[in-house]
């Protein structure tokens, strides 16, 4: 397989360690299938959540990817990064952890529905962990596919902060939204706060709005239907493989041309 096209899965869900919504199930089926298909370099990346057990899926921290202070305003936040394979197949996700933000025993709520009022500042120390980590790996993704509320601000991260990182020249943003509800939105408070590189074309959004505003290109999931004409995943897995592999082997490189 000769220079393969390298994509990097970012999501909030993926089966079978975390899983609420429909995209728990894609995240899982689609770097699979495109290893299969072949000419494709996948990986994954999500959080370390505080009901994924370690023992059970047999989690362990990369210790030269761990240690990165990751800037949340005027502080730091530690970074510790851990990998396991998902069961069956040769593929390995990488989970970004804190205690701060991903100890507690919930993904966007509490045991009672409650939600977590600090899920923007979450999904922003996950963007930037993620990035972070990619830099420790020196691995250039060609396309980064962000699926979900946690992964909104990625694109905007890649448009403003990193934007002139060389590692991610060309690298191509593809956002998946998701129809969980996690009352997330960016402020202007979390602008000067967090200390982000952005005009008030993205406050008062809500981050799946952010991430659609700021990626190359969108694709809705099955269940959330496109505000525009923009592309979206079909119910059928065979199909969403085929739709994938032409969004990042073809359409992609079209539309961006």
């Amino acid at each position: 397989m000769a220079n393969p096209k390298r994509i990097l899965f970012v999501s909030g869900e993926v089966e079978p360690f975390a899983s609420i919504s429909e995209t728990a199930s894609l995240v899982r089926a689609l770097p699979e299938q495109l290893l299969e298909a072949g000419d494709f370099d996948t990986r994954i990346m999500m959080p370390r959540y505080g009901i994924i057990s370690e023992r059970r899926n047999r989690l362990h921290e990369v210790i030269r990817l761990s240690g990165t202070e990751v800037p949340m305003g005027s502080e730091t936040e530690t970074l510790k990064v851990k990998v396991a394979s998902i069961p069956g197949i040769r593929l390995q996700v990488y989970f970004m952890d804190n205690v701060r933000y991903f100890k507690r025993k919930g993904i966007h709520a509490d045991k009672s529905g409650t939600l977590f009022d600090d899920n923007t500042e979450r999904a922003l120390f996950f963007g930037r962990a993620v990035l972070e980590t990619l830099r420790k790996l020196m691995w250039s993704p060609d396309v980064i596919h962000a699926f979900g509320w946690i992964s909104g601000l990625i694109p905007m991260l890649l448009a403003t902060e990193y934007a002139d990182d060389p590692l991610f020249a060309d690298t191509k943003v593809v956002f998946t939204p998701d129809e969980v509800d996690a009352k997330a939105t960016l402020t202007d408070d979390h602008v000067e706060a967090l200390d982000l590189q952005v005009n008030g074309e993205a406050t008062g959004l809500s981050l799946p709005h952010v991430g659609l505003h700021f990626a190359d290109i969108a694709i809705y999931p099955p269940s959330v239907s496109p505000s525009s004409d923009d592309l979206q995943f079909s119910a059928e897995q065979e199909e969403q493989t085929e739709q994938a592999i032409a969004l990042y082997d073809h359409t992609l490189s079209d539309v961006l041309a």
